[in-house]
């Protein structure tokens, strides 16, 4: 038993003495750890200490910029979401005149749910784009270029019948 545990610990100490460490950067999976180089973590706040390559900088302050927004409208649109459900559960009230209770209701919360979601609904896309210029920074620091990303960003107008679409593709 001596010499099979010896043999293990002698097998292995080449392995561990020879690894090495990569210094290509990897994306975490909290923002205690979003970025990962080596043996180092860096928050997400710090990307300027794990960015040298100034063409990745610019994606990352990109996508810094991108996920404030979404982060914004995500932000309006839930409250205005959950001020108008308030709104619309609570929309009968009663009023008392000359000692008689009368209801009334109010004017429903729908406009403030349709106006929440819509609000969402445009921080999507911008939510999209910063993950796509995080993940372009990491490939660019790393000199490994991404798949096909030569896609270009278009609008298009549709008009049918009685209705009007306008799509976005990025």
């Amino acid at each position: 038993m001596k010499k099979y545990v010896l043999t293990v610990v002698l097998s292995l100490l080449p392995l561990i003495s020879f690894a090495q460490n990569s210094d290509s950067l990897k994306l975490g999976k909290s923002n205690r750890e979003f970025f990962i180089k080596g043996d180092q973590k860096f928050k997400f706040s710090e990307y300027k200490k794990v960015f040298t390559n100034p063409e990745a900088l610019s994606y990352m302050k990109k996508a810094n910029t991108n996920s404030t927004v979404s982060q914004i409208f995500g932000a309006v649109g839930g409250g205005l979401i959950g001020f108008g459900l308030v709104k619309e559960v609570t929309r009968n009230k009663t009023v008392y005149y000359n000692g008689v209770a009368i209801k009334e209701k109010d004017k429903g919360g729908w406009a403030l749910i349709g106006a929440g979601l819509g609000a969402i609904g445009i921080g999507i896309p911008f939510a999209l784009s910063a993950q796509k210029n995080l993940k372009k920074a990491v490939d660019t620091q790393n000199q490994n270029p991404g798949t096909d990303e030569t896609k270009a960003t278009s609008y298009r107008i549709d008009i049918s019948g009685n209705s009007i679409g306008l799509t976005y593709n990025f």
